[in-house]
């Protein structure tokens, strides 16, 4: 929830007019494969991305809409979305902004972010999420994911690269948990 509404604080910011719904269902569903439903052999964002189209289908959603959810969903752990269309790039930065330090001028109004975090605390988020994904890597192994080409041959041939340990991104979220 706190990912859906950063994103409709970004669009109001910006003058951006969003699909509320699509939105709404792509930033509360984006993290559905760490669940039962989003149990399966793949990357936890791309079973997410599955389980979520399969539920749309089934309450009757579009098939051209359930697709639009399936790729927020299973983009949404790179940056990819932030290349895409106006409304998916601001849910992409509310999922972001809940996870870690953005650019200073993509900064929230304080009261804002703190009217969300009254209604949607964070409760330990840090530790709780960085748990929730070493449990997800112990449960693939081998794990199915790859570096992206580029970002492999850079780390190789110049060792300066900056790969983050998931404790320094977490840990850069301008919260205290």
């Amino acid at each position: 929830m706190r990912c859906y509404y950063f994103g409709e604080l970004f669009a109001r910011k910006r003058g951006v007019k969003v699909d509320h719904e699509l939105m709404f269902v792509s930033a509360v569903l984006h993290d559905l494969g760490f669940t039962e439903a989003g149990k399966g052999p793949h990357r936890f964002e791309v079973e997410g991305a599955h389980a979520a189209r399969r539920f749309l289908l089934d309450k009757g959603v579009a098939d051209d809409r359930a697709w639009q959810v399936w790729h927020n969903i299973a983009l949404h752990v790179g940056d990819l979305n932030l290349f895409k269309d106006e409304p998916t790039r601001v849910m992409q930065q509310g999922i972001l902004y809940d996870l870690t330090a953005l650019p200073p001028e993509l900064a929230l109004e304080p009261k804002d972010v703190a009217d969300v975090l009254h209604h949607y605390p964070r409760l330990g988020f840090k530790q709780g999420f960085l748990e929730l994904f070493t449990r997800e890597l112990d449960s693939k192994q081998p794990y199915p994911h790859r570096f992206h080409f580029c970002s492999c041959i850079e780390h190789h041939r110049s060792n300066t690269l900056n790969i983050p340990k998931p404790e320094d991104f977490l840990g850069s979220a301008p919260f205290a948990d």
